[in-house]
């Protein structure tokens, strides 16, 4: 009975030696990277306090507009995805996959034409219409025929059919080469308009100050610039994708790191409280 006990603790012996050894050689795949993102997203799309900071940005706004008494030619910029329309059902068909963004994944999802306005975006954005205003849409959706993508018409959809105003050639300025938005904010002004507010999720939809892309460069333009936030500058909620995440990467080439790395950075950057044993 002795000898029996004997063999069959060594099997659970032997048993969890494999079993640990497989546990740490498995690789970390984009599968596990999708999956760090699922509170995010949860936060997203049913956290009331995500509406209600939506809602703060677009009273802000409102306020902010309402309060501009100058004559002449007024505008204001909005960026689109995660500032006016809500894309987190994309990043949410990722979760589970072994695979991550791409143009073609992008593409499909954009063409499908479901993503829906984020909440206040389209009561603020007519306002702004109705009282004299012109709304640009900055966008980095790509508008490249040359290069097989072309998401101006899809796009303008989805937007009229939520019934955002002005969405037409002139007011809509997708990305047709760099990603860098100075130039499209530029041709605004260039245009007539004063830009009485710039509406976003991610820094570099405000200002070029913005376009480093490590977080010393970030911090230090968001310390140098904090008086516009609030008066020019409103900023919308978005933790699960953003040019944040590349500076967290170390900016660069980040896209080119693996999954893993990306895990590893994103633990490596967090303050941690020690806890006694």
């Amino acid at each position: 009975m002795k000898t029996l006990s004997k063999c069959f603790l060594a099997v659970a012996l032997a048993t969890t030696v494999v079993s640990t050894s497989f546990a740490e050689d498995k690789a970390f795949t984009t599968k596990d990277l999708n999956e760090e993102s699922v509170l995010a997203l949860s936060w997203m799309q049913n956290a009331a306090e995500f509406k209600a900071l939506s809602y703060q940005a677009f009273n802000i706004a409102k306020l902010r507009w309402d309060m501009d008494k100058q004559a002449g030619k007024k505008a204001i910029i909005v960026d689109v995805d995660e500032t006016i329309i809500d894309n987190s059902p994309f990043n949410g068909g990722l979760i589970g996959k072994d695979y991550g963004y791409n143009e073609a994944r992008w593409k499909e999802w954009a063409e499908d034409k479901s993503a829906t306005a984020i909440p206040g975006a389209v009561a603020f954005l007519n306002h702004v219409v109705e009282t004299g205003g012109d709304v640009f849409y900055v966008t980095n959706r790509k508008s490249m025929p040359e290069k097989n993508i072309d998401l101006k018409a899809v796009t303008m959809e989805n937007l009229i059919a939520l019934g955002f105003p002005q969405v037409d050639e002139k007011h809509m300025m997708l990305r047709t080469g760099s990603s860098e938005k100075q130039e499209r904010r530029d041709n605004v002004t260039d245009m007539g308009y004063r830009v009485v507010l710039l509406m976003g999720d991610s820094l570099a939809d405000f200002d070029e100050a913005f376009d480093g892309d490590t977080m010393d460069s970030r911090n230090a333009a968001t310390e140098a610039n904090k008086a516009k936030f609030g008066e020019q500058f409103i900023v919308l909620p978005n933790p699960t994708y953003g040019a944040w995440e590349g500076a967290v990467y170390g900016g660069g080439k980040w896209y080119k790191k693996s999954s893993q790395e990306k895990s590893e950075l994103r633990q490596s950057t967090l303050r941690k409280f020690t806890f006694s044993e």
